[in-house]
Order: C-alpha cells, then structure tokens, then sequence
C-alpha cells in the first residue's frame, strides 16, 4: 500500500538538506494527525454523564412519547392481564414478562408510527406553503396585468379626451 503522503521521504529529505543547507526549510502551516493515532474510545459512564438529570425528567415531553407511552402501557396491561388470567397462578412471572415485552414493542411501534405520520403532516405544511406562496405569486401577476390594462385603459381615455377636447387647435376647420 502507499505511504502516508504527510509524511515526508526521510531519504528525499536528507538529500534536500545536503543540496540546500543555505536556504531556509518550509514548515507545514498546520500540524496534521498521525494516522497511528487513534480515536479516544467513548465508555458507557462517559456517555451516561452526557445526559442530564433534566433529560430524564423531561423526556415525556417530546413529540410522540406521551401518546406511544400510553399506547405501550395499555397493551402490556391487557396482554400481561389475559396472560395472567389464562394461566392461572403459575404464569405470574410469564405474564409479567409478556407485559413488559409487549409494553416496549407496542411503545416503540407507536412511536415510529407518531413520528412517520408526524414528517407526513410536516411535508404536506410544506407543500401547502409552496401552493400558497404560488397563488400569491399568481394573485399578483393578475393584479399587476389588471392594474396595467387599466393604466392603458385610462391613457387611452384621456388621450382621446384630449384628441376631442375643444382646446385643441387640430380640431377646428378655418375654411
């Protein structure tokens, strides 16, 4: 594979110092990153401490977890019940980890289901905006023709107002 190009050839660069020792060597402007560097790694603590105690207190607040929360607790409710019912005495654990399973998928598909239904409302704002920003655009067009044909409409009025006009001196016959 080639080499890193950064890096200049230590052979080159001995030469090019033997052959100019009197001229003075160009210095990169910006020192890059070696690629034997890598990348600090990112632990679960770390990440953890990037989220704030306010982001857990606040996150019902978000577009879609409310109603997706609701959604996943009546399902896991009623699916965890009637596992429970069904089964008797026995099955409480089960129906309780078939409530809890059916509370994450029902909450995550209502989500997902919110959130698309949500960009399809915001792409039909858009698409209402540009139709009414074009009929604007029409609107005015039309008004500016209108308001056009009545300029030429009134120039013409007052031009044959004037071409009839008993000031005028072409409209008198002296033989």
């Amino acid at each position: 594979m080639a080499g890193d190009t950064r890096e200049p050839d230590r052979a080159s660069s001995d030469q090019s110092t033997a052959n100019s020792t009197d001229q003075p060597t160009k210095k990169p402007k910006h020192e890059f990153p070696r690629r034997s560097e890598k990348p600090k790694e990112i632990t679960f603590t770390e990440s953890l401490k990037s989220i704030s105690l306010k982001d857990f207190t606040t996150f019902y607040k978000a577009p879609c977890a409310r109603d997706s929360l609701l959604v996943g607790l009546g399902a896991g409710f009623g699916v965890g019940g009637l596992r429970g019912v069904l089964g008797g005495i026995g099955s409480v654990w089960p129906a309780c980890n078939w409530a809890v399973g059916t509370f994450a998928v029902a909450s995550i598909v209502a989500h997902e289901y919110c959130q698309r239904r949500r960009a399809k409302e915001i792409d039909g704002m858009k698409q209402a905006v540009e139709l009414m920003r074009e009929l604007q655009i029409k609107k005015q067009k039309e008004k500016e023709q209108k308001k056009a044909a009545e300029e030429a409409a009134r120039q013409a009025e007052e031009e044959e107002r004037r071409r009839k006009s008993w000031t005028n001196l072409s409209n008198y016959k002296f033989w």
